[in-house]
């Protein structure tokens, strides 16, 4: 029983990420279309995320039923600056909405990434809509730093730091446990995962305090075939 609540948390909160990006592309094409003169471009940009969420659900549906079957992760080379810029593209509308700053640093010339595509998006997914959530009650700048570098051992080093309320007081340790949340409405499956998807490739997912406000969770991914199935 047990392992089938921490399954179905786990399915429900994956599932729900590009169901709640749909929504929130579908809010601002009504708004786009809703006005005097009904912006037309940008309603076009929304619908297209809609169609872009509706099939990363259907891919992460598509990964469940390879892992019942025993199947094999589709791993191939991956342009983290193009994943990175896709994710924030997605965010855009829930940025603006909190009036949250994105800041890139992608490292021209990245080698690619071997992974599952759709894993690192929800890895991204999870990590920067984190930043944003963790700023919606802070007075002053809100801003989020992604950064996208080289790192030691033929690995890539990914960072998402923002300005927000920072790890929970005496309770850091545990954000990465199953079923850990700080959020009323949260299953406190997002990190477990993430980590568990990046641990999964041979790499290592990690947080620590930004100075002088907020959080940073960092992780590495090898440029090499070296994934722990």
């Amino acid at each position: 029983m047990t392992t089938l609540g921490q399954f179905t948390a786990s399915l429900a909160h994956e599932v729900n990420q590009p169901i709640a990006a749909a929504v929130i592309n579908a809010d601002a094409c009504v708004r786009w279309l809703a006005g005097d003169t009904p912006n037309l471009e940008e309603a076009r940009a929304a619908a297209t995320g809609i169609v872009k969420d509706a099939r990363r659900a259907a891919e992460i549906i598509s990964r469940i039923r390879l892992l019942f079957k025993k199947g094999t992760p589709q791993r191939e080379p991956v342009d983290l600056n193009e994943l990175i810029r896709e994710m924030l593209v997605l965010l855009r509308s829930e940025a603006t909405r909190y009036s949250v700053s994105v800041r890139t640093e992608l490292e021209a010339d990245l080698p690619l990434a071997i992974a599952d595509r759709v894993q690192l998006q929800q890895v991204m997914m999870n990590l920067i809509a984190n930043s944003i959530d963790a700023m919606k009650d802070v007075d002053g700048t809100r801003d989020v730093a992604i950064k996208a570098q080289r790192a030691e051992n033929e690995q890539l080093m990914v960072s998402v730091s923002d300005t927000g309320s920072g790890l929970p007081t005496q309770q850091a340790d545990q954000i990465f446990n199953a079923f850990f949340t700080t959020k009323v409405d949260g299953t406190g499956m997002g990190l477990r995962i993430s980590r568990s998807i990046i641990e999964s490739h041979g790499g290592r997912l990690w947080a620590a305090e930004n100075s002088p406000r907020g959080a940073g969770f960092y992780f590495t991914l090898p440029t090499k075939v070296e994934a722990h199935e």
